[in-house]
């Protein structure tokens, strides 16, 4: 099993499961089908399974035409009549069973009502879509900021050796805001500095160890991400209320 990311629209990721032993593969979120289509018949694959995490269109708009080119795929998304395509409707702690692997359906709300990520169970990766992106979460859309700090916490316990592949590449503007919260955190400069001298355009897959080293969102309660809240007139030191300080923060912070 290998995993690839297909690029969609500016800084969007399909991410592509391959299973050479069968020919086929499996994608996350496909908001494009033309990058997977011409992914599909470069490598002599069949879509079998595509993964949905939320509703957003640019994660779901190229559902239709795969499913028309693959009519054998099979849809896992989250129950949200916001997602048209028919689909299997999967619940929190739901397991996927696909040949050797095992998805495990977490419910994270927040960024949307309904979102979901997946984590499979046995080579340890979660596809979180826009729920957690490295040094960074995502906005609140139809979901609530109790909702993500929520999801974010439950995402923090997962083992840290978990492989982290998200929706989109915002890691190096996320380190520079992170940077803004904890100016002295060297971890923060110094994979800041790794990533921009890397050739490299794709930064992931992240980790949940690196994460509670560089996301001010899993920080929370760390002492200089409670001092900038403090600074920016939080009075409530909680994990929530520093969370929420930190996501309005970032929806101003100018890069």
């Amino acid at each position: 099993m290998s995993i690839l990311p297909v690029k969609a629209f500016t800084d969007n990721y399909i991410w592509v499961i391959n299973d050479e032993k069968n020919h086929q593969f499996y994608c996350v979120d496909p908001g494009e089908a033309a990058p997977i289509l011409a992914y599909a018949k470069q490598n002599h694959l069949v879509l079998s399974h595509i993964f949905l995490t939320h509703h957003h269109l640019d994660h779901i708009n190229g559902v239709p035409c795969l499913v028309a080119a693959f009519p054998n795929a099979v849809v896992y998304g989250p129950k949200d009549q916001r997602i048209t395509t028919p689909h299997q409707i999967v619940y929190d702690e739901d397991i996927i069973h696909i040949g050797d692997l095992a998805f495990r359906v977490l419910t994270t709300p927040g960024h949307t009502s309904s979102h979901i990520c997946y984590q499979e169970l046995t080579n340890s990766w979660l596809f979180s879509g826009d729920t957690l992106f490295s040094a960074g979460c995502g906005r609140v859309f139809d979901g609530t900021i109790e909702d993500l700090h929520d999801s974010i916490q439950l995402i923090k316990q997962l083992p840290n050796n978990t492989a982290i592949f998200c929706g989109h590449e915002y890691t190096q503007q996320n380190l520079r805001f992170a940077l803004s919260v904890e100016p002295q955190n060297q971890m923060i400069l110094s994979y800041l500095h790794h990533l921009q001298d890397e050739r490299s355009s794709c930064s992931l897959p992240s980790t949940i160890k690196l994460e509670k080293q560089i996301n001010p969102f899993m920080r929370t309660n760390e002492p200089a991400v409670k001092a900038f809240a403090e600074q920016l007139g939080v009075s409530s030191l909680s994990s929530l209320a520093v969370f929420k300080c930190l996501r309005e923060a970032k929806n101003k912070f100018i890069d």
